[in-house]
């Protein structure tokens, strides 16, 4: 999902026109605990919709700092939410402006 070489620039092969895809950068803001202290982080994560597809192609991410890196790509289970978190707000940005 997320690129595992840290903040390198990463592309997946694309289908569709053009005019399907969407370029965003979304800011993602953390809170989580980690050895009973709790510690909060963002992520600039740059993406490239396919609304016909209803896919994400993820082209970038970018942390705050080496903790909340560590923290977001050693749990799959964060990874999974943050998708999640993602589709969730395209999907209701695409029906609320149609």
């Amino acid at each position: 999902m997320f690129p595992k070489n840290g903040n390198a620039m990463f592309h997946a092969i694309s289908s569709g026109s053009d005019n399907d895809r969407i370029p965003m950068t979304h800011v993602v803001f953390l809170s989580y605990m980690s050895e009973g202290i709790i510690y909060s982080g963002t992520l600039a994560i740059e993406i490239e919709y396919s609304f016909s597809h209803c896919s994400i192609n993820y082209l970038d991410v970018q942390y705050g700092d080496l903790r909340t890196r560590k923290h977001v790509e050693g749990n799959p289970n964060v990874l999974r939410n943050i998708d999640s978190h993602l589709r969730n707000i395209l999907l209701y940005q695409e029906y609320t402006i149609n």
